[in-house]
């Protein structure tokens, strides 16, 4: 009888905890996660991010991620740019299937960018990474969600669109 309870017991937690808790993921535009053109001006940029949500009550959330995003730059210079978000979400309206939420959070935004050399140079690297903001508002209708926010690090607009499973 013991082991049935703590079964059962152990069942009851892992429902709820799996109904609190939501991980997938989708794609994200960035304005100025795309790296560099031949005459130095930002673009537009795509990334993958995996993220979290866990719900608190009805209204609050937090949803932990990360985003990759896939730069270029022209000739011999690779960029690498990602991020880590810490988002807190407020659902404030809820119409059957379909929420609508603020959000707001941290980020940690690394970019670095190795330039080839030659056989005049050596090449080189820089790095850098900055503690920032993330404002914005989403939507979310059953599994999938989809965000647009200002990210302070890397002074962009993210459209972001994805599954949650």
């Amino acid at each position: 009888m013991k082991r049935f309870l703590l079964f059962a017991v152990a069942l009851f937690f892992a429902t709820v905890v799996s109904a609190q808790f939501k991980v997938g993921g989708g794609l994200t535009l960035g304005t100025k996660a795309g790296g560099y053109d031949d005459d130095g001006d930002e673009k537009l940029g795509i990334g993958l991010n995996i993220r979290g949500d866990y719900a608190f009550d009805e209204s609050w959330s937090i949803a932990p991620g990360f985003t990759y995003f896939f730069a270029s730059a022209p000739s011999d210079a690779d960029i690498t740019y990602w991020q880590l978000n810490a988002d807190a979400h407020y659902q404030f309206q809820a119409e059957g299937d379909i929420g609508i939420y603020a959000l707001g959070g941290l980020n940690y935004s690394y970019a670095k960018i190795d330039w080839g050399g030659n056989e005049l140079w050596d090449g080189g690297s820089s790095d850098d990474s900055e503690i920032g903001l993330n404002l914005g508002i989403g939507a979310n209708m059953q599994q999938f969600y989809g965000e647009l926010k200002y990210d302070t690090a890397f002074e962009q607009v993210a459209i972001s669109f994805g599954v949650l499973f």
